[in-house]
């Protein structure tokens, strides 16, 4: 029995090899020495701006994003408004969290925010740098702000 279940899992696994080399070993060799497999663009920004345009739409965000968030005084908050049952708008909220170092981040997730008043001991009432629609729509009192694609919009409230 024990013998049966090992030739049948190296012979699963042969099979398994086999099918890669058949199907994807041409595809990668085919496409590889055309540079189509390297990272296009600045490599430095590859990952953030992939993810970005993935969930966003924009191309080469990422050093404009950084840019926008270098015209405010690095110690003004940057409000990021997401929903986290959207995992994109979640996924953007997180990627301009990490963009818009040093500045100090608020996320606030808009599907959950039932938030007990005495768990907030002392809110920051200032404004914020910029507050940063992800995949979410802009509330009627806020201008409209600059658009990064589809899914990212920014409005400039303490900047320069």
């Amino acid at each position: 029995m024990q013998r049966a279940r090992a030739v049948a899992q190296i012979s699963l696994w042969l099979g398994l090899l086999t099918a890669f080399f058949w199907v994807s070993a041409p595809t990668v060799l085919y496409r590889a020495p055309k540079g189509s497999i390297a990272p296009t663009g600045d490599p430095s920004f590859h990952s953030s701006d992939s993810f970005l345009r993935f969930a966003a739409g924009p191309r080469d965000a990422s050093k404009r994003l950084i840019a926008f968030f270098d015209l405010g005084s690095p110690k003004k908050r940057i409000l990021i408004l997401d929903r986290e049952d959207d995992p994109a708008s979640s996924l953007v909220g997180m990627l301009t969290a990490y963009l818009a170092w040093p500045h100090p981040v608020e996320i606030v997730d808009l599907a959950h925010t039932h938030v007990n008043h005495a768990e907030i001991a002392a809110p920051d009432l200032s404004p914020p740098a910029a507050v940063v629609l992800c995949r979410v729509h802009r509330p009627a009192d806020l201008p409209e702000g600059k658009h990064f694609g589809a899914g990212l919009e920014i409005v400039p409230v303490a900047m320069k």
